[in-house]
């Protein structure tokens, strides 16, 4: 299915290769943003977003005479909440020219 609109595609490739990347703390990560258009598009700015986060579930049970008890628990942790302007926006009290 194609994004509608002028967009073809866009796409972030990393220059490691992994599909599915595991990544740690303090990791750089290097790699390009293509941009791939139907046809002209005016942009007014152009920003990557990058989010990690990691969410966990588990159950315990135990025992009580003839019960047994559930605890349900869950974690919920933010690793990386990142905006990287590509193109910055550039506020003008002129209009751009024609």
């Amino acid at each position: 299915m194609q994004p509608p609109g002028r967009l073809r595609s866009l796409v972030v490739e990393l220059e490691d290769g992994r599909v599915w990347g595991a990544y740690g703390s303090g990791e750089l990560l290097h790699g390009r943003v293509r941009l791939e258009l139907r046809g002209t598009l005016r942009l007014r700015a152009l920003e990557v977003c990058a989010r990690g986060r990691a969410v966990v579930h588990w159950l315990e049970s135990r025992s009580v005479g003839l019960n047994i008890v559930y605890h349900d628990y869950t974690a919920f942790q933010t690793f990386l909440n990142r905006r990287h302007h590509l193109i910055p926006e550039v506020h003008s009290f002129y209009p751009p020219p024609q």
